[in-house]
Protein backbone atom coordinates (compact mmCIF):
# COMPACT_ATOMS: atom_id res chain seq x y z
CA UNK A 1 0.00 0.00 0.00
CA UNK A 2 2.81 2.35 0.82
CA UNK A 3 4.48 1.46 -2.45
CA UNK A 4 1.43 2.60 -4.41
CA UNK A 5 1.48 5.93 -2.68
CA UNK A 6 5.18 6.31 -3.24
CA UNK A 7 4.86 5.70 -6.95
CA UNK A 8 1.90 8.06 -7.22
CA UNK A 9 3.89 10.95 -5.78
CA UNK A 10 6.80 10.21 -8.10
CA UNK A 11 4.43 10.16 -11.09
CA UNK A 12 2.86 13.48 -10.00
CA UNK A 13 6.24 15.14 -9.69
CA UNK A 14 7.17 13.98 -13.19
CA UNK A 15 3.99 15.53 -14.64
CA UNK A 16 4.83 18.99 -13.22
CA UNK A 17 7.13 21.05 -15.37
CA UNK A 18 10.44 21.83 -13.78
CA UNK A 19 10.78 25.42 -12.64
CA UNK A 20 13.66 26.89 -14.54
CA UNK A 21 16.00 29.42 -13.05
CA UNK A 22 15.86 32.86 -14.72
CA UNK A 23 18.45 33.40 -17.37
CA UNK A 24 21.09 36.09 -17.12
CA UNK A 25 19.28 38.10 -19.83
CA UNK A 26 16.05 38.06 -17.79
CA UNK A 27 17.92 39.15 -14.67
CA UNK A 28 19.61 42.00 -16.57
CA UNK A 29 16.27 43.09 -18.05
CA UNK A 30 14.63 43.10 -14.59
CA UNK A 31 17.56 45.06 -13.12
CA UNK A 32 17.29 47.67 -15.90
CA UNK A 33 13.52 48.05 -15.30
CA UNK A 34 14.06 48.36 -11.56
CA UNK A 35 16.82 50.93 -12.08
CA UNK A 36 14.52 53.03 -14.33
CA UNK A 37 11.67 52.80 -11.80
CA UNK A 38 13.90 53.97 -8.96
CA UNK A 39 15.34 56.84 -11.03
CA UNK A 40 11.81 57.94 -11.94
CA UNK A 41 10.89 57.86 -8.26
CA UNK A 42 13.92 59.98 -7.37
CA UNK A 43 13.17 62.61 -10.02
CA UNK A 44 9.66 63.02 -8.66
CA UNK A 45 6.36 63.52 -10.41
CA UNK A 46 6.03 65.24 -13.75
CA UNK A 47 4.20 68.56 -14.14
CA UNK A 48 1.03 66.78 -15.34
CA UNK A 49 1.15 64.40 -12.38
CA UNK A 50 1.58 67.34 -9.98
CA UNK A 51 -1.43 69.13 -11.51
CA UNK A 52 -3.54 65.99 -11.34
CA UNK A 53 -2.55 65.45 -7.71
CA UNK A 54 -3.29 69.08 -6.80
CA UNK A 55 -6.69 68.80 -8.46
CA UNK A 56 -7.51 65.57 -6.59
CA UNK A 57 -6.35 67.15 -3.34
CA UNK A 58 -8.52 70.25 -3.89
CA UNK A 59 -11.53 68.10 -4.75
CA UNK A 60 -10.98 65.92 -1.68
CA UNK A 61 -10.70 68.98 0.60
CA UNK A 62 -13.80 70.50 -0.96
CA UNK A 63 -15.69 67.23 -0.47
CA UNK A 64 -14.48 67.00 3.14
CA UNK A 65 -15.57 70.59 3.77
CA UNK A 66 -18.93 69.90 2.19
CA UNK A 67 -19.30 66.75 4.30
CA UNK A 68 -18.44 68.73 7.44
CA UNK A 69 -21.02 71.33 6.46
CA UNK A 70 -23.64 68.63 5.94
CA UNK A 71 -22.75 67.07 9.29
CA UNK A 72 -22.99 70.46 11.02
CA UNK A 73 -26.32 71.12 9.32
CA UNK A 74 -27.68 67.71 10.31
CA UNK A 75 -26.48 68.25 13.87
CA UNK A 76 -28.13 71.68 13.99
CA UNK A 77 -31.40 70.24 12.70
CA UNK A 78 -31.26 67.41 15.24
CA UNK A 79 -30.48 69.87 18.05
CA UNK A 80 -33.26 72.21 16.91
CA UNK A 81 -35.77 69.37 16.86
CA UNK A 82 -34.73 68.31 20.36
CA UNK A 83 -34.85 71.86 21.76
CA UNK A 84 -38.21 72.47 20.08
CA UNK A 85 -39.63 69.31 21.62
CA UNK A 86 -38.18 70.15 25.04
CA UNK A 87 -39.58 73.68 24.78
CA UNK A 88 -43.01 72.28 23.90
CA UNK A 89 -42.86 69.90 26.88
CA UNK A 90 -41.76 72.72 29.20
CA UNK A 91 -44.63 74.95 28.04
CA UNK A 92 -47.17 72.15 28.41
CA UNK A 93 -45.81 71.33 31.86
CA UNK A 94 -46.00 74.97 32.92
CA UNK A 95 -49.62 75.22 31.77
CA UNK A 96 -50.51 71.98 33.55
CA UNK A 97 -48.85 73.15 36.77
CA UNK A 98 -50.60 76.52 36.61
CA UNK A 99 -53.95 74.85 35.97
CA UNK A 100 -53.52 72.42 38.86
CA UNK A 101 -52.09 75.09 41.12
CA UNK A 102 -54.82 77.59 40.28
CA UNK A 103 -57.66 75.09 40.93
CA UNK A 104 -56.07 73.88 44.15
CA UNK A 105 -55.21 77.38 45.27
CA UNK A 106 -58.66 78.69 44.37
CA UNK A 107 -60.31 75.93 46.41
CA UNK A 108 -57.97 76.60 49.32
CA UNK A 109 -58.63 80.34 49.12
CA UNK A 110 -62.41 79.78 49.17
CA UNK A 111 -62.11 77.44 52.16
CA UNK A 112 -59.83 79.93 53.96
CA UNK A 113 -62.30 82.74 53.24
CA UNK A 114 -65.20 80.78 54.71
CA UNK A 115 -63.14 79.96 57.80
CA UNK A 116 -62.21 83.63 58.17
CA UNK A 117 -65.82 84.68 57.92
CA UNK A 118 -66.84 82.16 60.55
CA UNK A 119 -64.07 83.22 62.93
CA UNK A 120 -64.34 86.98 62.56
CA UNK A 121 -67.93 87.70 61.80
CA UNK A 122 -69.94 89.16 64.66
CA UNK A 123 -72.66 87.03 65.98
CA UNK A 124 -76.00 88.10 64.67
CA UNK A 125 -77.95 90.22 67.13
CA UNK A 126 -81.07 88.76 68.30
CA UNK A 127 -83.82 91.17 68.71
CA UNK A 128 -86.27 90.60 71.39
CA UNK A 129 -89.73 90.47 70.23
CA UNK A 130 -92.31 90.97 72.91
CA UNK A 131 -95.13 88.67 73.16
CA UNK A 132 -97.59 91.34 74.08
CA UNK A 133 -98.33 94.29 72.22
CA UNK A 134 -97.03 96.69 74.79
CA UNK A 135 -96.66 99.46 72.42
CA UNK A 136 -100.06 99.19 70.94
Amino acid sequence: MTEARGTASVDASMDEPAVAEPTQAEIDEWAARERQRREAWLTGPSAEEREAYALRLRQRRLADTFDEGEAMLADSVRRGMRFGREGQLAAEGAVALMYRFSRRTFAELVRAGREWEEETSLPTRRRRVSMDDEGS
